[in-house]
């Protein structure tokens, strides 16, 4: 290490002296700096050491760099000509160190984690990636000791022992002897935890983020779409399922029940770790590099340049956290197939214009909530209930059920087969007094009372009923009116899900006769997520 009669890593003026000598503020720093200069000046100087920089050396740099920026926050340094680019580099040897061993955790844990095959070769991209980190951990530790030198706070003869340096990662194991705790309802256990999962791979704020983006939209994307603030929010998600599962399943009997819970686990820990690394570099990236507001970029030298923690961002950390969260993603799908309780219910279609819109997307999200396979059978027709555009098509056989039962309501009124109207005014008054009558009888729902009658052409020999019929199907399409149906669709598949189906149903589908939305029941709020 640094010892008496070494040189220093270069020789700069004091900016930090004058002819008095030091200031309390600098001669304070000087003291309790003393060891981070120390790291950093070892960092240099060690750099062709091979597997250099070691954990314990990395956890000494962050420690130090943690409390010399606390101390010299304290002390004002951010609104400080002089000492804001001192500043900048302890941050950058803070944010880099602690980036470099978040990342070495990944790669030290791979062998660990029971991952699923994905595209791209990860372990040697992580590989790659902790070769530009170490890099980036040496030019900031370099350019932190420089500042340190221009402020004039770094002494003759820096000192530091030898010991923090060395490399304190044997290779070795314990015995696994504890016992393991049982626990009850393992269906239900696995069932819950896949469901949280896929939830998380179909929220917004997940899906905004790991979404795939080109190398053109990297610079583009930041703060708008992707920023320090929504990453960490998707990070802390599935941090709490990581906590989740170490408290309520790690060293239980049901991760040998079923093995597929280590290999969830596995992805769970690889995605949080990677949005953790992933949260650390859009902060600095937001914070020191785009938004630099002060003319310092000149005397701050950033250890990796924008376009390469841009790549290492979204072409490493976010893609890879996607691709292991889609893999992990089927592997739910799977377990809850196999543990979900099977039944059916009938319910009624919905009031208003049948499985429209609102509808078709709760029903939808209530499949998807539960991560699980439902099917809707109507007439003996089979729809995909987790898809809004399979739920539409159902419409096209409601419409045509409607029409059909009106067609026999028509035909069965004594009142249509009297002498056919002498003029068009009179088969106008009679379609009025039609359509009120089938009204006041509910047959049909009237949602515009200014129903003109003008919109359609009368065809020769053709009968009140037949034109009847043509009107109601083109107010129907218009959305004027609607016929009132008896019609039950079928749910089939996971318990969990028809519950809530029922629940949907009993509560309109969300909305009342007329189309207006309505508030849900307490058990279906995460619909309005």
């Amino acid at each position: 290490m640094i010892g008496k009669g070494q040189k220093k890593l270069g020789k700069s003026k004091h900016i930090g002296t004058t002819r008095r000598g030091p200031s309390p503020v600098d001669e304070h720093v000087s003291k309790l700096g003393a060891e981070l200069f120390g790291l950093c000046y070892f960092a240099v100087k060690n750099q062709n050491v091979k597997k250099f920089p070691f954990p314990k050396y990395i956890r000494s740099l962050n420690t130090e760099a943690t409390a010399i920026e606390q101390l010299i926050d304290n002390l004002g340094a951010q609104k400080n000509e002089k000492w804001y680019p001192f500043r900048e580099a302890v941050a950058a040897v803070k944010l880099f160190s602690s980036v470099y061993y978040n990342l070495l955790h990944i790669h030290d844990a791979l062998p660990r984690y029971r991952l699923l095959e994905i595209d791209g070769d990860f372990p040697f991209e992580t590989t790659e990636t902790l070769r530009l980190l170490r890099r980036a951990v040496i030019s900031s530790a370099e350019s932190m000791y420089r500042q340190a030198e221009k402020c004039g706070v770094v002494s003759e003869e820096p000192m530091l022992s030898l010991e923090p340096c060395l490399d304190d990662m044997p290779h070795l194991s314990l015995f696994a002897d504890r016992k393991v705790r049982h626990v009850h309802k393992t269906g239900e256990t696995v069932v819950y935890l896949s469901t949280v999962f896929l939830n998380l791979s179909e929220d917004t704020d997940v899906f905004n983020v790991l979404k795939r983006r080109e190398e053109a939209e990297f610079r583009s994307s930041v703060p708008d779409a992707v920023n320090e603030e929504n990453i960490r929010i998707v990070e802390s998600r599935f941090h709490n399922l990581q906590s989740h599962y170490d408290t309520y399943i790690f060293e239980t009997d049901i991760e040998s029940q079923n093995r597929n819970l280590p290999v969830l686990r596995g992805h769970i820990s690889i995605i949080y770790h990677l949005l953790q690394v992933a949260t650390e570099l859009s902060h600095f990236y937001e914070r020191h590099m785009s938004t630099l507001r002060r003319k310092m970029k000149g005397d701050v030298n950033f250890p990796l340049t924008s376009d390469t923690l841009l790549s290492i961002l979204f072409a490493y950390l976010l893609a890879y956290a996607r691709r292991y969260l889609e893999a992990a993603g089927h592997l739910c799908r799977s377990m809850i197939k196999s543990y979900s309780e099977q039944r059916e219910i009938s319910v009624p279609i919905p009031n208003y214009r049948g499985f429209h819109v609102r509808p078709s997307t709760l029903i939808a999200k209530i499949v998807n909530h539960y991560g699980s396979s439902v099917k809707m059978v109507l007439n003996g027709k089979e729809y995909n209930a987790g898809v809004t555009l399979e739920l539409f098509r159902a419409n096209e056989e409601i419409n045509a059920t409607k029409r059909r039962y009106i067609g026999e309501v028509l035909r069965n009124l004594s009142g249509l087969r009297m002498a056919p109207p002498r003029s068009f005014d009179e088969l106008k008054e009679r379609l009025q007094i039609l359509f009120l009558k089938l009204m006041n009888e509910n047959e049909i729902i009237l949602y515009d009372n200014k129903l003109s009658f003008h919109d359609l052409d009368p065809i020769e020999s053709e009968s009140v009923a037949d034109l009847a019929c043509r009107y109601i199907k083109h107010y129907m399409s218009t959305c004027k009116i609607d016929i009132k149906s008896k019609l039950t669709a079928t749910f089939r598949g996971d318990s969990r899900a028809l519950i809530d189906l029922k629940v949907l149903a009993e509560n309109g589908y969300g909305e009342d006769k007329f189309g207006n939305n309505i508030v849900l029941p307490p058990e279906l709020s995460y619909l309005r997520r």
